[in-house]
């Protein structure tokens, strides 16, 4: 196989993208997923990005001491969660949940968010961007500064919204958080997208927005009080329509565009499925390759999708 250096430049990055970092959330259920991903941006994306990887506190050993993840920084996720919250020891109705005497329970989903919003509080101050991307997404070009960066200003996906679930109860907790006008029509927008760049000024603002609406002044007490919420449609409305689009652009292509294996049978379609995305003109970094129902064992099995993503990079040297 040729060696992955020969796709990307590992130096000489623009100043804006000097202060970029990746962050991906994570679980041991994923994990072969997350190292593909690894793989990926070892192939296609600049050396001197970091990528950080949070998991849950009961796998970090599990990350921390593969070798798929070498070089990357794992995390765990109590670095970020407030210290009085203790896992519950047993699953209720499929769900893991954080406790604490000051909060409701706290599931995993509703965690993953939070270290999301949090997690410059973990990278250091030389950081000024995230670039969130989910483990089972992969690289299939090399990342360009263009792709996420135009006039000193990052990327942020803003598309019309077609069937995101839960988009209406997104919107309606969004305007609790944040003094969004209250005649602006919000409903018609959809935020969700991958990746979805956060810029440290704009979550310091957002926080701080979200922390005055607590009885402890605590943006992580609220956010852990409130059962359903999107830190993308959080982040994007309170980006787009507060801040006035304050270091970000808008648009309505998405990066990263959704592949669900759950409806593809074989590493054939897959291959097509991948090809259809990677469209000319518009050619997106790579593609997500979703589970949208993990409670089916129907999905493509993971190494025909590792075979099959291989085989497409294989194609393109």
């Amino acid at each position: 196989m040729q060696d992955p250096a020969r796709f990307i430049s590992h130096h000489n990055l623009p100043p804006s993208m000097e202060s970029l970092a990746i962050v991906t959330q994570s679980y041991r259920n994923d994990i072969r997923e997350c190292a593909l991903l690894c793989e990926s941006i070892k192939r296609f994306v600049p050396g001197d990005i970091p990528h950080h990887i949070f998991v849950n506190d009961e796998d970090f050993r599990l990350f921390k001491e593969n070798p798929a993840f070498k070089g990357r920084h794992i995390h765990r996720k109590s670095e970020i969660m407030p210290w009085h919250h203790i896992q519950f020891p047993f699953k209720v109705l499929g769900h893991r949940y954080l406790v604490s005497p000051f909060t409701i329970p706290v599931r995993e989903w509703i965690v993953q968010q939070i270290c999301k919003l949090g997690a410059f509080e973990a990278l250091g101050s030389g950081i000024e961007a995230i670039m969130n991307i989910d483990s089972e997404c992969v690289f299939l070009r090399p990342l360009e500064s263009g792709d996420l960066i135009k006039d000193g200003k990052w990327i942020l996906f803003k598309g019309p919204f077609i069937d995101e679930p839960c988009h209406d109860e997104y919107c309606r907790v969004a305007r609790r958080f944040m003094p969004l006008p209250p005649h602006r029509d919000i409903i018609g927008d959809c935020y969700m997208s991958h990746p979805v760049v956060f810029v440290r000024e704009n979550i310091e603002a957002l926080l701080q927005s979200i922390a005055s609406s607590s009885i402890f002044k605590s943006w992580k007490h609220r956010l852990c009080n409130t059962y359903r919420f999107s830190e993308y449609y959080c982040y994007g409305l309170f980006s787009d329509h507060v801040l006035g689009l304050k270091n970000h652009f808008l648009t309505d292509k998405h990066l990263f565009p959704l592949v669900d294996i759950t409806h593809v049978d074989g590493k054939k379609a897959l291959m097509s499925e991948i090809r259809h995305k990677m469209t000319p003109g518009h050619t997106p970094l790579g593609v997500w390759l979703q589970k949208s129902n993990r409670n089916s064992a129907s999905y493509l099995p993971f190494n025909d999708i590792h075979d099959t993503i291989l085989e497409y990079w294989k194609q393109r040297q």
